[in-house]
């Protein structure tokens, strides 16, 4: 269902005397009236969303669930991040956007939370699940954040993906990025993360250089990683 869409659309139309309807709508609607209601109430900020949302998914249909739960992933607010706190040890989809929520946008009060979820999964489900947590955090302090978690995360990991989002974090968070997998993630599949390892390897490095060199004159290479790597290179490593 295109439940964005559809909010944009009531947001066009509807007004504050509309609101009781639209709550009404979210919380007992059919699917594509309920979904719709919920992105709209979120993209608002009205105060009720959040109890509707976990309504939603505590109830019995998995449409309706995952509606909520994208519907909760648009929101950025105080209030959200707030919610996330409550909501992060849930098992369930929205335990894992409240997760990811505090990783993006929380303080540092959330950093124990965010590294002891993402310490949970690994020891339970092994080091793939919940790919989107590792990412470079905005407010949570980087001291907190390092540890061998991620680099345990990313030497055991099979998805390439998730190897990328976790070099990016380490690369706001450990130090030793730059001389140890920084390296490494220069020959990776994944383009992001060349461009990573581009930006931050450590160029005295004799594999990094001649690794640099290659990537440089490379024609298949992509342009975001060029670019990264013609801004690390200086006089001594001229192609």
């Amino acid at each position: 269902m295109l439940y964005g869409p559809a909010a944009r659309c009531l947001t066009a139309v509807a007004g504050p005397e509309d609101r009781p309807e639209l709550l009404a709508a979210a919380r007992y609607g059919a699917p594509g009236a309920r979904g719709a209601a919920l992105h709209h109430l979120a993209e608002s900020r009205d105060p009720a969303v959040l109890d509707l949302v976990e309504a939603a998914v505590d109830g019995d249909s998995r449409e309706i669930a995952d509606a909520a739960v994208a519907a909760y992933r648009r929101m950025c607010g105080d209030d959200a991040v707030a919610r996330a706190r409550a909501w992060v040890r849930r098992t369930d989809a929205l335990g894992t956007a409240a997760a990811e929520t505090l990783a993006c946008r929380g303080t540092a009060q959330d950093a124990g939370l965010v590294l002891g979820v993402l310490r949970d999964t690994v020891r339970s489900a092994g080091p793939t699940p919940r790919a989107h947590l590792p990412r470079r955090r905005r407010r949570t302090p980087r001291h907190r954040l390092r540890g061998p978690v991620l680099r345990h995360v990313y030497r055991e990991t099979t998805s390439s993906r998730l190897r990328g989002r976790v070099a990016c974090a380490l690369a706001s968070t450990d130090p030793t990025f730059a001389t140890g997998f920084a390296v490494e993630c220069l020959w990776d599949c994944e383009e992001t993360t060349r461009e990573i390892a581009a930006q931050h390897a450590e160029t005295g490095d004799v594999r990094v250089a001649e690794r640099l060199r290659r990537l440089a004159a490379d024609p298949a290479e992509e342009v975001e990683v060029q670019t990264a790597v013609r801004n690390r290179i200086g006089p001594d490593l001229q192609v």
